[in-house]
């Protein structure tokens, strides 16, 4: 399983991509549907390797998110809500890379959850 990541939100994706390149020295990729990974080390941005991304801000994204890796959101969600949690959306999937959902947690902190398409 991979590592926790995190989400940013942005009104303009590419500004934002700018703004981190040019202050942190982090490594951006713009996807085909409209979502940008980020390298935090600056290095060459592996997709699958990735430390978070830049995503177009929406009802759950209005505030910085983690991105926590399950190896099902099928049975997380169904923890999430047993532990008094909420899901927020329906499994999406995400290119060829995974699924995603967002939560909230008990306390209203909004995160999202990632499934990697196992190959």
């Amino acid at each position: 399983m991979s590592h926790v990541k995190f989400e940013i939100p942005a009104d303009d994706l590419k500004r934002a991509s700018e703004f981190y390149k040019e202050v942190f020295g982090w490594s951006t990729m713009d996807l085909p549907f409209n979502y940008v990974i980020l390298d935090t080390h600056g290095k060459p941005v592996n997709p699958m390797a990735s430390s978070g991304g830049i995503s177009p801000r929406n009802d759950f994204v209005k505030a910085p998110v983690l991105i926590i890796p399950v190896d099902s959101i099928d049975e997380t969600a169904k923890k999430i809500k047993d532990a008094g949690g909420e899901t927020l959306n329906d499994k999406q999937r995400v290119g060829d890379f995974g699924f995603s959902m967002y939560i909230k947690d008990t306390e209203g902190s909004i995160m999202c959850l990632w499934e990697e398409i196992k190959k």
